[in-house]
């Protein structure tokens, strides 16, 4: 799950966050309680986000160790009326999900919003839905959203270990007091 504390961000760092919110086909629910019909909604800070370098994870729901039949990876409950919302805020920034054959599986959303918490979820606050000039398209070198996601945080990832190596290597002591002594331990 994104990181988004103040401490870490700075004041206002859940206010005007550029998000990806997918919405997987498979993930829209038929209720016959009273919830309705809803949409189990994957939403996650946009990569060019000013809060995802060095983010390991950007999605805003963390993942569940055991979901359950009602559950989905990385994603929280939305109800129709929510999801036409966020559709409506992204206007034509909104990219089809191909799975590996290429077949349709959903749809992309770039929004902006402020962020809240319910039932211990991040979620988007879709009253305060917007624009973003953030695309969810493919970029210049052809990668989906989902791609440019998983570079970003394995970027950060990759970096977090680079930085967890150098500080546990030992720096060798000099103890040369001359030129002399120094150029001759060389060998």
């Amino acid at each position: 799950m994104v990181d988004l504390r103040s401490r870490t961000h700075g004041p206002g760092a859940t206010k005007g966050v550029n998000l990806v919110v997918l919405a997987y086909d498979d993930r829209f629910i038929v209720g016959d309680d009273a919830d309705g019909a809803v949409h189990h909604l994957d939403a996650r800070v946009h990569p060019g986000d000013r809060r995802a370098p060095g983010e390991t994870e950007l999605a805003l729901v963390p993942s569940k160790e055991e979901p359950s039949d009602a559950e989905y990876e990385n994603s929280a409950r939305y109800t129709v009326a929510q999801l036409a919302a966020i559709a409506e805020a992204a206007g034509e920034n909104t990219a089809s999900l191909l799975d590996a054959r290429g077949a349709v599986v959903g749809r992309a959303y770039g929004v902006k919003a402020d962020l809240l918490i319910n039932d211990g979820d991040v979620v988007v606050n879709t009253k305060t839905l917007e624009p973003t000039e953030l695309s969810v398209s493919a970029d210049e070198r052809g990668l989906d959203i989902r791609t440019q996601i998983e570079m970003s945080t394995a970027a950060a990832r990759s970096a977090r270990e680079i930085a967890k190596i150098r500080k546990n290597q030992v720096k060798p002591e000099f103890t040369a007091y001359t030129k002399e002594e120094a150029l001759s331990s060389e060998g």
